[in-house]
């Protein structure tokens, strides 16, 4: 529990009148729906491995929570922003001497950080992307998160070619050990070879989705193997160096689709990764007029409390544990070019709660440096710049 003088994340209230028949309605109902499923799981006794450019252990809101990360790299002075700001996301915190304090998606779950990649601007980052094996790379980061006890696995990044057949093979692993894996729909070309680990069958790919509730084309593609779509709408966080931070994109969408599983789990330890699939598949909301299932947003939005109803359903079946054929075809077809994180540190008396923007109830308030972040190789990218400004960060790749 955070001190009462802190001001926690908060979330929207219910839209009303002409508001809820805007484009911003699916942001209340979201809100609404991750508020009512807090109430039933906050992530206890699950551990999620988080595949990314690495977690720091220094940052004191998180250390009841983090266990001793795994450098699969090897470059010198990474800075784990990415990591941080998603772990932090999860689990919650603030600052020590800091009114501003941040509610945790799934406060109670523990963080296994597992680096994987190198951001373009460290040292040395360049060059490693560039040369690094990107499908052993994430294969072993698999298997290690399944081998040290990891319920869920988040993959902040992915590979293409030929090595993607150890990282496949990692993933079935992982699911033979009842571990879910979840990953982000990046922007790729429609022709490009499939990227892993999302197109992988039984993986829960994530789409992420703009704030006017519709496919983030920025973010995301069209593709089969969008299982549901999640806010990708700025949020804030936790930085790496104890100060507050917002970030945005698809390590967003990301961390609220992980949360969701984590709660799922760990209410309902006994579903295999297919019926956590199905869970939120069946429950994921659908925009009126809209099909069932579609390239831009998958079975529809994340709908944490409803994941958990639908779960609670399957665990009541009689009949036998489903073995229903994953809805994430092996022939989806997704490229390599990479998709940007975005965020920034910034200082704020205080954090807005979630209906200022609607923004799928995530914003927060304060002055910013822009700094863009990126997760995966990019040939020969401009590096990341700090600039002293407080206009909105408006760049991409």
């Amino acid at each position: 529990m955070l001190p009462a003088v802190m001001l926690l994340l908060g979330l929207a209230p219910p839209l009303t009148g002409e508001s809820r028949a805007g484009t911003s309605g699916w942001a209340s109902q979201m809100t609404q729906d991750l508020l009512a499923a807090q109430r039933i799981s906050d992530g206890s006794s699950v551990k999620i491995a988080l595949l990314t450019d690495g977690v720091a252990s220094g940052v004191r809101s998180l250390k009841d929570a983090l266990e001793k990360e795994k450098d699969l790299v090897g470059t010198p002075r990474p800075e784990r922003r990415s990591g941080t700001l998603m772990a932090s996301l999860i689990v919650g915190g603030a600052p020590v001497g800091s009114s501003v304090g941040i509610r945790g998606l799934a406060p109670a779950a523990r963080i296994l950080p597992i680096r994987v990649y190198a951001a373009a601007y460290e040292p040395g980052g360049r060059t490693w992307q560039e040369t690094a094996h990107w499908g052993t790379i994430l294969a072993n980061g698999v298997r290690y998160a399944v081998d040290h006890g990891a319920d869920v696995i988040a993959v902040d990044a992915y590979a293409t070619g030929p090595e993607t057949a150890e990282l496949r093979a990692a993933i079935t692993y992982a699911q033979t050990k009842k571990v879910v894996v979840v990953a982000a729909i990046n922007v790729q070309k429609p022709d490009d070879p499939p990227a892993y680990p999302v197109s992988a069958p039984g993986v829960i790919g994530v789409g992420t989705v703009a704030k006017d509730g519709r496919r983030d084309g920025k973010s995301t593609s069209r593709s089969s193997s969008i299982i549901v779509s999640a806010p990708g709408t700025t949020v804030p966080s936790i930085g790496p160096d104890n100060r507050p931070w917002t970030f945005w994109g698809t390590p967003v969408a990301l961390t609220f689709t992980t949360a969701a599983v984590a709660m799922v789990r760990s209410k309902y330890p006994q579903l295999t990764p297919a019926q956590v699939g199905q869970a939120l598949s069946a429950s994921a909301r659908r925009p009126k007029g809209k099909g069932r299932y579609d390239t831009d947003l998958g079975f529809g939005y994340l709908n944490p409390v409803g994941a958990l109803d639908e779960a609670h359903r399957l665990t009541e079946q009689t009949a036998p544990a489903m073995t229903a054929k994953s809805s994430v075809p092996d022939k989806a077809r997704l490229g390599d070019r990479p998709g940007t994180i975005r965020a920034v540190p910034y200082d704020a008396p205080v954090i807005g709660g979630f209906g200022g923007l609607a923004l799928a109830g995530l914003v927060a308030l304060g002055f910013a440096v822009r700094l863009a972040l990126r997760k995966r190789p990019v040939p020969h990218p401009a590096p990341a710049e700090p600039a002293d400004t407080t206009e909105p960060d408006t760049a991409t790749s």
